[in-house]
């Protein structure tokens, strides 16, 4: 999708969600997380559904199958005008399913199905159906301009505010990814708690020049077996001054927390539990109001986004993933490679 046609698109998105007029079937994809889940929340409670509701049915595990997708879209709904059928990261949309294609067409006006999914082909059969029935909504890197409208709005909403120039420097400082823009500001908010002005010694001293978010890139590339984009991220980190063993570390430190965020899902907890068990959150003191400290390790954000993508990933694969750090932080440790080799041979392992 060309850009002017992303934004278009995005565009109708908002109109239909102002107007109420939504649509029985829609695709969000695309590279900018925080925006797609953003319009996903918005999507499903615009429809009247929560994960909890029983006429919403969310796929978020793989395989999907879309023989299960058609008998829960052919359901009614129970006492509601609507069943939401949310399907994520299906691989529907890397090749063809003609089946879930051409139900599309004949599904019952009950029903509104929402795709999401990191990239899609507009050339298979399933993506025309979804154009002519629904809409298709690609969700691209923004604008700077964009980007510092919301980190003013932000600060706004929390009673504070940045200079331009010091807004300008935390986008050198975190990146274009609106989720990690918006889990530095919470820090930010956390730390300059007594301060109305943020400057940019507090950004010096809390936000972490894009090393996170090139972490995630990776993950993303090894679910996708994607070796070269996977090394390219190493470089970038290799740039970036981190050291390989800490590269290891890192990754590491991130299967580990999958593994059990997607523990906790498959005994039961829902999103919204385990974000409430694990993000930090600030306590204050009821007499005075003052914060006293702040529980948990991890922000929502990352929580959101850790979940995300050990959803995407078998137990498994995650254990092996863990396993293989392991070996490669014992291989430099003992002398059987350098770091260097030690991390590069993590990334085939990884990737295979």
């Amino acid at each position: 999708m060309k850009p002017r046609d992303a934004a278009a698109s995005l565009e109708q998105l908002k109109k239909d969600l102002s107007e109420g007029n939504l649509r029985n079937c829609y695709l969000l994809f695309g590279c900018e997380r925080y925006l797609r889940n953003f319009y996903e929340k918005k999507l499903i409670s615009a429809l009247g559904g929560s994960r909890d509701d029983m006429n919403t049915n969310i796929f978020d595990t793989n395989p999907v199958s879309a023989a299960d997708v058609i008998s829960q879209a052919q359901t009614l709904p129970f006492f509601a005008d609507r069943r939401i059928v949310v399907v994520r990261y299906s691989g529907f949309f890397k090749k063809n399913s003609d089946e879930l294609a051409d139900f599309i067409g004949e599904a019952p006006d009950t029903t509104t199905f929402i795709f999401v999914e990191d990239d899609a082909d507009a050339r298979l059969k399933l993506y025309k159906q979804i154009a002519k029935h629904g809409l298709c909504v690609e969700f691209t890197t923004q604008s700077d301009r964009y980007l510092l409208q919301n980190i003013g709005a932000y600060l706004k909403k929390n009673n504070k505010r940045m200079s331009e120039d010091d807004a300008r420097y935390m986008l050198d400082v975190i990146g274009n990814d609106m989720g990690r823009l918006m889990s530095e500001l919470e820090k930010l908010i956390s730390y300059a708690l007594e301060k109305e002005v943020v400057t940019r010694e507090d950004i010096d001293a809390i936000c972490s020049r894009n090393i996170e978010d090139r972490i995630f890139e990776m993950i993303d590339s090894i679910m996708k077996k994607d070796i070269r984009t996977c090394l390219e991220r190493y470089e970038d980190l290799l740039a970036l001054r981190i050291a390989p063993v800490k590269i290891i570390v890192m990754l590491q430190n991130q299967f580990l927390w999958m593994l059990q965020l997607k523990s906790m899902y498959d005994s039961g907890y829902n999103s919204r539990d385990i974000i409430e068990n694990v993000a930090y959150k600030k306590e204050t003191d009821p007499e005075t109001g003052a914060v006293k400290k702040a529980r948990g390790s991890i922000g929502e954000f990352q929580v959101k986004i850790y979940l995300e993508q050990a959803l995407r990933m078998e137990t498994s694969e995650l254990q092996k993933a863990i396993t293989l750090c392991e070996r490669a932080d014992e291989s430099f440790k003992t002398g059987k490679m350098n770091e260097r080799m030690a991390v590069e041979v993590l990334m085939a392992g990884l990737c295979t």
